[in-house]
């Protein structure tokens, strides 16, 4: 009996110290992409880093992420050979394929196993589709974010952590200057014609969230660089915003917690690694509750 009574003892003592897993600002977009990719990634279900067939876009999401990084060295400054609207064409190719060329020590676990003849064609590509004269004119156009990184720096992949949120997230830039802190993200998909997308007004609402904790400060703006269309785009966020960060921020907790959310309307579909898990999962409810 003594035994009995100590083991229940032992479990109710894990249950009062049982901390939640943190939510992640990345979990906030994926709801907003599709509640279930929430569900099942919580389940210890992974996609693949490199689905079959997606292996050149992963490559040139990397080469367009690891460029949003170094684009202080693309801008340059006074001792690189002045701002990039001084630089020759020549000059800001060099730069741009010396970025392009340490990619794969950077991402060496990433890119482990793709074949070395592969990888250097990909990046040939990227190079000759990325050099355009479009391209590199608007890339040594002057922006407050380069003024920014010039005189501030920044720094990569701040991680953050809020057990008064139970939330985490890594920001791809964090600027910091004396009056303020200011979130960038970096994106390599297509760019809207005006703004930024709603899930990258959110995220960065997040991010906002998160640094106000750490730094006891106010985020006013913040950045998102559309590095595939070299456009810069300065975001004020607004109260709206940080609404949606917390709201969706609620849903997610749930979906961790056991619910299994309704289908967006346009979810993607079309090679999700979950959707045979979804279908199935989809398929046992409907048996379940007669339906």
């Amino acid at each position: 009996m003594g035994d009995v009574k100590q083991r229940k003892e032992e479990k109710m003592k894990e249950k009062e110290h049982f901390i939640p897993a943190l939510s992640k600002v990345s979990d906030l977009t994926h709801y907003m992409l599709c509640p279930r990719l929430v569900y099942f990634s919580a389940r210890g279900y992974e996609q693949p880093k490199r689905a079959k067939g997606k292996e050149r876009s992963v490559i040139e999401h990397i080469l367009l992420k690891e460029l949003g990084f170094n684009m202080h060295k693309v801008w340059g400054s006074e001792d690189e050979g002045g701002t990039g609207e001084n630089r020759g064409e020549e000059d800001l190719k060099r730069v741009i394929e010396d970025i392009v060329d340490g990619v794969e020590w950077i991402y060496k676990e990433e890119l482990k196993d793709v074949e070395k003849d592969f990888l250097k064609a990909v990046k040939t590509d990227f190079v000759c589709s990325i050099e355009t004269p479009e391209w590199l004119s608007k890339i040594k156009k002057e922006t407050p974010l380069a003024e920014l990184e010039r005189y501030y720096g920044y720094e990569r992949e701040h991680i953050m952590v809020s057990e008064t949120l139970n939330m985490s997230g890594s920001v791809d830039k964090l600027i910091r200057t004396e009056e303020e802190i200011i979130p960038c993200l970096i994106k390599t998909g297509r760019c809207p014609e005006y703004g930024v997308w709603k899930s990258d007004r959110m995220q960065l609402a997040a991010y906002a969230l998160l640094i106000e904790e750490e730094f006891e400060t106010t985020v006013q703006r913040g950045f998102v660089e559309y590095i595939r269309n070299a456009e810069v785009r300065e975001v004020h966020i607004k109260k709206r915003d940080r609404a949606l960060a917390l709201q969706l921020l609620k849903h997610v907790k749930r979906i961790k917690g056991g619910v299994f959310p309704e289908k967006e309307e346009n979810a993607p579909c079309d090679g999700c690694f979950f959707l045979e898990l979804c279908e199935t999962k989809k398929t046992l409810l409907s048996k379940l509750f007669g339906k």
